[in-house]
């Protein structure tokens, strides 16, 4: 049987949070084409590294409250020596609560990074 990814780590402010359903790592644009006086070209861009996460509200303990995040670190650790960090998280949206009878309220969080390092 296959082993996978299931390790996710949000650090804000020192408090940890692992109580994430999925995560979802948004498309990083490498090059983009350029016109030139005879012929194409291709720029490099400057990356905007985005993350979104599906976040399960706990039973116990009070909702984590994603409105403040500034600064935070998010860590998804493939458990095989492959790390990826996003650094300088920031909050960009929080969405509503999904409610589904059979399985956990989910609410979905979308993240702006400055940085996402792959170790």
């Amino acid at each position: 049987m296959s082993e996978y990814v299931r390790k996710v780590l949000l650090e804000i402010n020192g408090q940890e949070i692992t109580d994430f359903k999925t995560v979802e790592e948004g498309e990083r644009t490498l090059r983009v084409p350029v016109k030139l006086m005879n012929s194409t070209g291709f720029a490099t861009v400057t990356q905007r590294p985005t993350v979104k996460v599906d976040y399960v509200i706990p039973k116990s303990t009070p909702e984590f409250d994603f409105d403040d995040v500034e600064e935070g670190t998010l860590t998804i650790d493939y458990e095989n020596g492959t790390r990826i960090t996003y650094s300088g998280l920031s909050c960009e949206k929080v969405g509503q609560v999904k409610y589904d009878e059979d399985n956990d309220a989910v609410k979905t969080v979308e993240f702006l990074a400055e940085t996402r390092v792959e170790e």
